[in-house]
């Protein structure tokens, strides 16, 4: 911010020197190299990419080259400075010129060799590069900026033969890289530079143990450079320099020491967002001279930093998006020069009691701004109070701290510039009357409180038609008041009682980007003068109300809508065909759970954005049109109960991002074929909903092998990520555990193949075994045969089994008793015979095997006859080979053998020698006989 206003001013007094009335004029020969100059550079508009000019000069500033024309002295020309005294051109200040164009090696702007400042900042040199002939100016350049024009390549070496350089600023070109060498040779050799700004310029070096910098430098700005390892030995210690930014790093360890017994004149510190370590910030306390310090996300640990009385010109301390504990230091609001204090989104607790921080808060009479958000504190401060002790403070946000906020309902307090307050989650029940003395308030946020009732009639007129943020969502509220305010962008209204129609108001903000006011009892229709929004408005929220009538064709005019949630409402006819009007531009559309009926329109030729399409029931009838496979880039598509009817769209396997199809409860039928030619289809898919539909034939097995998303999901063990565009949530209804549920939010890990109440017929293919990380299977209600494949058993994760209601024979795999998430299992009215295995959770589930009469065992009431002994001697005999196929064998051959042997005895008369054969098969028996009943005794 500090570069931004100096060059600002810089601008300022480099081009009023131009209106200076020269002595001499300029050359004719250097008023010829500026207009040859000028030939490659072309006028342009402002782009968002320009905004700081904008900011700056305005939306209605002119490009700056519009004077220069050979019949005028080129001293006079806008950017233009000449030395007084001879003519010489000496400065050109181009910034913000509003001028594209490429700077060549042979440009004859390298022709001006008086030249010692120059400024192209912020203007669209798309892709040049730094020429070699910038060393012609070694002779008189001293100031250089070149920041904010998207260069790209190498910052030549011959930036290093500039001897009398001052300034250089390259930031902002994130597509130029400088060598390591460049840099440091910068840093030790440049004798007159003070000022070195090369922010976003890729170096990716590892900063040297002990950093050697000249003794003139008294700025160094080298953030999200690519920078790496442990911060210099000596960086805090640097006699001479000034300011030092090194935000955006990946720099790690811990902070070095600080010199106590040298006086360190840094004043700029900015280390946020890199990965430090250290519980203390010991380190940083004796940089007395600091006045700006930022350490947000750095990775520090501990307690906050003990008192700041030692930071006697700090004006700016910023700890937030750490990890820091404990309370507040007692003497924590000791710095009375501190005008911006934000330690929040830490771990900070302990309470904070009303008298303290009252009476502390008396030094901080300079503070403008003050953030304790997302902390775990406790303690109820009066809000009125604060604000009285407290009159320069601008911006105050204590949402989610912790904090109890109460109000006196006094509306004394009349800063006029307070600009932005945040009150989220402060357990507040009432609204604030000191609210109607705000003026100029910008920011407002009293979302997820207890205020509850209408909100008063002033409160529409707060701020002055300045507020453009407002969220009083997750309340009470029951009535608004009318709304006041044009330059409105984000209005947040959702999860409230608000009754009646929608707020005709609301069609005057013609600046409004988002707009939510869901989860009410709004009624009546979508007024016409919706359309009449700024085209810009992007984000729309209006489900869950009781909104009726036909598809509004005003919603067909925001042509910058991206987000469009109409669902759980009464909105009923058809779909329009003008819906494609808008389609290029959706990323998330939600329409279900309406009365629309009719065909779903075939309007997607344009919907390259498009990543969610919730229809889900409504009254559509039809197939699917066809022009979805132009969707590249969808993810989740829900049309379930619908009354769609046709074959299964095949060819959305083409759709290579495709993770949710829910197409249940319809009137598909048929086969489920592959019908495109690529073999690589649904490989990204999560969840498959086909149920209640009339498709029949074999499990579509082709499809099932394919789903490689289904198998060795990592799961994220820290945080949840679910399924989400543009920071909003996906959400399905689908059967879980028998039961339908709603997924506000789809866990990308849940995985969910639903094909139940269809025809399948035919045999459970092995290949679902594969499928490990399925959370749920339903096969249920088909025509299923064969027996459970063993290997469901490597089905890991598996928390939901549903097979009931097939025609599966065979024993339950005892595979299936190894499931240790298994929490839902339903194997009931098949043809399944045999024991429920035993020892595991399968015995708790009673009304899992229902309808299979020949099944027997825990937790059935039917018990298996001798079940241990019968089962141990069938394995027995299996082992050694005496089955009853083998005893029925010999039963046969000993009948025959005993009549041929019966023949020979009588005919011999040798009775002894059978005597004799019998006598051994006795003792034959009788050994088997023992040698098994000692293996059971065993067992």
């Amino acid at each position: 911010m500090l570069l931004f206003f100096s060059f600002f001013f810089f601008l300022i007094s480099v081009s009023s020197s131009s209106s200076f009335n020269d002595t001499h004029k300029c050359s004719a020969q250097q008023a010829l190299d500026l207009l040859l100059f000028k030939q490659n550079l072309s006028p342009i508009k402002f782009s968002y990419d320009y905004t700081p000019c904008e900011y700056w000069l305005g939306s209605d500033y002119y490009p700056i080259m519009m004077n220069w024309n050979k019949n005028t002295d080129c001293c006079k020309w806008n950017g233009v400075t000449c030395n007084h005294f001879t003519g010489d051109v000496i400065g050109i200040d181009l910034s913000c010129g509003m001028l594209r164009g490429t700077i060549h090696p042979n440009s004859t702007l390298f022709r001006l060799p008086h030249l010692r400042t120059l400024n192209l900042a912020f203007n669209d040199l798309t892709d040049s590069q730094l020429p070699h002939e910038i060393h012609r100016f070694s002779n008189s350049l001293t100031h250089l900026n070149i920041s904010g024009c998207r260069l790209a390549g190498q910052i030549s070496r011959e930036i290093l033969v500039l001897p009398r350089l001052v300034s250089l600023d390259v930031s902002y070109n994130y597509r130029l890289q400088m060598q390591p060498y460049v840099l440091m040779n910068l840093l030790r050799n440049s004798t007159h530079l003070r000022e070195l700004l090369i922010p976003g310029v890729q170096i990716r070096c590892v900063l040297p143990t002990y950093l050697n910098i000249s003794s003139s430098l008294r700025s160094l700005h080298l953030s999200y450079t690519g920078l790496q390892g442990k911060l210099s030995n000596n960086i805090f210690n640097l006699p001479y320099l000034e300011e030092l930014e090194l935000s955006g790093n990946y720099l790690i360890g811990p902070l070095p020491k600080v010199n106590t017994s040298t006086n360190i004149p840094l004043k700029c510190l900015d280390l946020s967002f890199n990965n430090f370590s250290g519980e203390t910030l010991d380190s940083i306390g004796h940089l007395t001279s600091l006045n700006y310090l930022d350490l947000s996300s750095c990775g520090l640990v501990g307690s906050l930093p003990k008192p700041l009385v030692n930071f006697r010109h700090l004006k700016t301390f910023d700890l937030s998006l750490n990890m820091f504990s404990g309370g507040l230091p007692s003497d924590f609001f000791g710095c009375r020069s501190l005008k911006i204090l934000s330690p929040e989104s830490n771990q900070s607790d302990g309470e904070i009691n009303q008298g303290s921080t009252t009476a502390s808060c008396v030094q901080f009479i300079n503070l403008t701004r003050l953030d304790l958000s997302w902390n775990n504190f406790t303690g109820v401060w009066d809000f009125d109070a604060l604000l009285s002790n407290l009159p320069n403070l601008q911006s105050l946000d204590l949402s989610y701290s912790g904090l109890s906020v109460v109000s006196n309902n006094s509306f004394s307090y009349a800063n006029p510039d307070f600009l932005s307050l945040g009150l989220a989650s402060c357990k507040l029940n009432m609204f604030p009357e000191s609210l109607q003395a705000m003026k100029n308030l910008t920011f407002l946020d009293l979302s997820n409180n207890d205020i509850h009732g209408h909100i008063p009639d002033w409160a529409g007129e707060i701020g002055a038609n300045r507020l453009y943020y407002l969220n009083l969502s997750h309340n009470s509220i029951s009535g608004l008041p009318q709304f006041q305010w044009d330059v409105m962008e984000d209005l947040y209204l959702q999860s409230n009682q608000i009754q009646g129609a929608f707020p005709p108001s609301i069609c005057n903000m013609r600046n409004l980007y988002d707009l939510d006011i869901s989860n009410n009892s709004f009624s009546g229709v979508i007024p016409q003068c919706l359309g009449n929004i700024n085209s810009s408005l992007e984000y729309l929220n209006v489900k869950s109300n009781q909104i009726e009538g036909p598809f509004p064709s005003s919603i067909c005019n925001l042509r910058h809508l991206y987000f469009l949630d109409m669902s759980n409402n009464s909105f009923d006819g058809v779909i329009p065909q003008y819906l494609g009007n808008i389609i290029p531009s959706l990323s998330m559309v939600d329409i279900g759970n309406n009365h629309f009926h009719g065909s779903i329109p075939d309007v997607y030729k344009d919907c390259e954005q498009l990543e969610g399409l919730n229809l889900n029931g409504n009254q559509l009838q039809g197939k699917v049109p066809s022009s979805l496979s132009n969707c590249q880039s969808l993810i989740v598509l829900d049309l379930g109960n619908n009354r769609l009817n046709g074959k299964f769209p095949g060819w959305l396997g083409d759709l290579p991002k495709l993770q949710v199809l829910i197409l249940k409860s319809n009137k598909l039928h048929g086969v489920i074929e592959t019908s495109s030619t690529n073999r690589s289809v649904f490989l990204s898919m999560r969840v498959l909903d086909l149920s209640h539909n009339r498709f029949v034939g074999h499990l579509p097995r082709k499809y099932l092998q394919n789903f490689s998303a289904m198998k060795n999901v990592v799961k994220n063990s820290t945080k949840p990520k679910y399924l989400s565009a543009y920071g909003k949530y996906y959400s399905v209804i689908t059967t879980v555990k028998g039961v339908e549920q709603e997924f506000p939010q789809i866990l990308v890990n849940y995985v969910i193949v639903d094909l139940s109440n269809n025809k399948f017929e035919g045999e459970i293919p092995g290949v679902i075994g594969s499928l490990s990380s399925l959370i749920v299977l339903d096969l249920s209600h088909n025509r299923l045969i064969g027996q459970i494949p063993s290997v469901l058993g490597y089905l890991s994760e598996i928390e939901s089994l549903d097979l009931s209601w097939n025609q599966l024979t065979g024993e339950i795999p005892r595979s299936l008793a190894d499931l240790n998430f298994l929490g839902f299992l339903n194997l009931s009215d098949n043809h399944l015979k045999g024991r429920i295995p035993e020892g595991t959770q399968l015995s708790t589930f009673e009304a899992s095997f229902g309808g299979n009469p020949e099944l027997c065992g825990l937790p059935l009431a039917k018990k298996c006859v001798h079940p241990l002994e019968t089962q141990l001697e069938a394995d027995e005999d299996m082992r050694s080979g005496f089955t009853w196929r083998v005893v029925m064998m010999g039963y046969g051959c000993g009948i025959i053998l005993g009549l041929v042997m019966g023949y020979v005895m009588l005919s011999t008369g040798r009775p002894k020698w059978f005597n004799a054969i019998v006598d051994a098969g006795e003792h034959m028996l009788h050994t088997r006989k023992n040698t098994r009943r000692f293996i059971y005794i065993g067992k």
